[in-house]
């Protein structure tokens, strides 16, 4: 199939992959957009604690063309918060001896983090994780706050304050108050492999950004959007354009593919539609020179596509880090092997406290049937 863009490797370093039963679609919309390759971010589940089954279900298959970041046993929040970084370290080496290549953290998004008994980032409780995973090199994509206008009801678009994304209320953690969390981690740790999701949302404050790059060095961000990081970066595409050529080596290419079947029904499977709109959206503003528009179409988390955008046409040479080389700098040029018994060891342990942590949660609807499946095609492959 023709495409309008780049003909180069494409690694999609942050894609949701919400239920193994959704392998065929995402596989057809990776294949049809030309996309060489994928990263599946695993979050937490309330259903089923964990998505990292879904996802090594999904690298055995295709092991040359996923990657996974498996998403932390959030248990250790509820069980033990205040000794939970010693247990996220030993998961930490749970997961990359299963064959994951890096982890996926979400627990900084707002609401997330006011459901769970998060400790600090910068205290004591998290600083074995830090330590671990700094010293194992192993890569983390980190989401922390959301878009500021979040926390300003006159500002919030309707989609999200639908969503139930208002974080102005005084119940949900500080945007400012989590960034100087963070970034106390990252001077405690600056060997710290981590790559900040949807462009640490500070795309509306480059030269905060900037300052923060310019400090920490193994400090990435990545493109996926939410929409309003591209109407930030098209208010002065000039300034937005040095920025990306001055942090060529610094920047991902990611989508958020599959947010919308994880977020509201994964049963209705992966919007092909959608998905193609996300890549679209991302690589018109990278590779084309001028304007382009989006007419009116509904994007999930997006609110409304229709508006005007403006390119930033950057060289090949950045184009094809910002696409696939900065990925490979920080997992290797191939996805790491799988460890079957590693795997089937902990697809035990989670059929076990699955269950506990239903016992412990009232209304938390247990369901460990994904757990048992991918057991099944473990043990007969």
């Amino acid at each position: 199939m023709d495409s309008p863009f780049l003909d180069t490797k494409i690694i999609d370093c942050h894609i949701h992959y919400p239920h193994p039963d959704l392998s065929s679609n995402l596989i057809k919309i990776l294949d049809r957009n030309r996309i060489t390759s994928c990263n599946i971010v695993c979050t937490p589940h309330y259903n089923r604690l964990s998505l990292v089954p879904d996802a090594l279900q999904l690298k055995a298959n295709f092991p040359e063309r996923v990657y996974v970041f498996g998403g932390l046993d959030i248990s250790a929040l509820f069980m033990q918060p205040e000794t939970c970084g010693q247990y996220f370290a030993e998961y930490a080496e749970k997961l990359a001896e299963m064959g994951c290549d890096g982890i996926k953290m979400i627990e900084g998004k707002p609401d997330m983090r006011r459901n769970l008994p998060t400790p600090d980032f910068d205290s004591r409780s998290y600083e074995p994780y830090w330590a671990k995973i700094e010293e194992m090199g192993f890569p983390l994509v980190f989401h922390v706050n959301d878009p500021e206008e979040f926390w300003d009801k006159q500002r919030i678009p309707d989609w999200a304050l639908k969503q139930g994304w208002f974080y102005g209320d005084g119940s949900f953690i500080n945007n400012e108050a989590q960034y100087s969390q963070v970034i106390n981690v990252l001077t405690r740790f600056p060997k710290l492999k981590i790559i900040f999701a949807h462009f640490f949302f500070l795309s509306s404050q480059l030269e905060r950004l900037a300052g923060y790059l310019d400090r920490f060095p193994n400090m990435h961000v990545d493109l996926t959007p939410g929409i309003e990081m591209y109407h930030n970066f098209t208010q002065d595409s000039q300034k937005s354009r040095d920025f990306f050529i001055k942090y060529q080596d610094r920047i991902l290419y990611g989508t958020d593919i599959g947010a919308k079947a994880l977020l509201s029904d994964p049963s209705g499977g992966l919007d092909v539609l959608e998905s193609g709109m996300r890549i679209s959206l991302v690589r018109n503003f990278l590779e084309k020179d001028g304007g382009f528009r989006f007419e009116e179409g509904q994007g999930f988390l997006f609110g409304k596509f229709e508006g005007d955008f403006q390119s930033i046409n950057l060289p090949i040479n950045v184009l094809e880090k910002i696409y696939s080389k900065n990925f490979e700098k920080l997992t290797g040029l191939s996805p790491k092997p799988l460890n079957k018994s590693a795997i089937l060891a902990e697809l035990e342990r989670l059929s076990i406290i699955i269950p506990a942590m239903g016992a412990a949660q009232p209304g938390m609807a247990v369901d460990t049937s994904v757990v048992e499946k991918v057991k099944s095609y473990f043990l007969s492959h």
